[in-house]
């Protein structure tokens, strides 16, 4: 089974709860003291807690029976310039975990739904122009989660947030990723750009590439290898892609040794945009 997790403590999260809710036919429980709805292949649990605190949460879930095999945390996205977007992004912290989350900890990514999630979006986002799509840079909680994993996300205002055709577009994408048969995409873990990252955004978007874990330029002081080393392993990562415009020859030296580690290749975006476009 999909587990979508939502908090009642979540604007956003609740718009696309109740979405999602309203385009499948769910049987409704109990989970211990959560609410579940269910279908044959897809869960619903609502939790009261923060979802960027909410480390271990699929432990707790399991031991009380549930069985999934992998978490989509629909949530919330919240930023200073209030930006209409809707993003999708692997949670962990580089050194401080100042939103959730513990130092230098990864949540295990769940790639290829990303990926297919991205597409099924892009095909809806004519229906919102106001808003754009974006990735985002791994940067809270929660890192302790050792299922696969994302955050779907709607921001960054509450009036964007309770926005009822973003709610829309984000459950319909979320369903037909979950349903989506595509599994051959290319697996990278990306290093480089802004928050928003740019480049690994575009070759989401236009490449058979999909990425597990990304580092923004922001990390750099306090990236090291082996925080690289396990994402790479996390995100069953084949490659790792660079930002070559914003990579510095320190971060460079640090890839390379990783990649020679783990006998990887490091590409730059500009030839993953190149060789790697996707067909029709």
């Amino acid at each position: 089974m999909h587990l979508i997790v939502c908090s009642s403590r979540d604007v956003a999260s609740m718009n696309i709860m109740n979405n999602i809710l309203a385009m499948l036919d769910f049987e409704r429980g109990k989970a211990g003291n959560y609410e579940f709805y269910y279908t044959e292949d897809i869960g619903i649990v609502k939790v009261d807690e923060r979802l960027i605190y909410a480390d271990y949460l699929d432990e707790r879930l399991k031991k009380i029976g549930l069985e999934f095999e992998e978490i989509l945390f629909a949530s919330r996205h919240s930023s200073k310039d209030g930006r209409n977007i809707l993003t999708v992004h692997v949670s962990g912290n580089v050194a401080t975990a100042d939103y959730g989350g513990k130092p230098y900890s990864l949540a295990k990514p769940s790639p290829i739904t990303m990926k297919n999630y991205t597409l099924a979006l892009i095909k809806r986002l004519d229906e919102l122009p106001d808003f754009e799509f974006t990735l985002e840079a791994t940067h809270h909680g929660p890192s302790e989660i050792q299922t696969p994993s994302a955050f779907y996300e709607i921001g960054s205002t509450e009036k964007a947030w309770r926005n009822e055709k973003a709610g829309e577009i984000v459950a319909e994408s979320m369903i037909e990723a979950l349903r989506d048969d595509r599994r051959d995409w290319i697996i990278a873990v990306g290093v480089g750009g802004t928050h928003y990252v740019p480049r690994q955004t575009e070759i989401m978007i236009s490449t058979k590439f999909t990425f597990g874990h990304n580092f923004a330029k922001y990390t750099f002081p306090h990236l090291n290898e082996e925080i690289v080393e396990k994402a790479v392993k996390i995100s069953d990562a084949k490659f790792i892609v660079i930002d070559e415009k914003s990579v510095t020859s320190n971060v460079k030296n640090l890839i390379k040794n990783v990649a020679e580690k783990l006998n990887i290749d490091v590409l730059k975006s500009k030839f993953v945009k190149r060789e790697f476009k996707l067909e029709g």
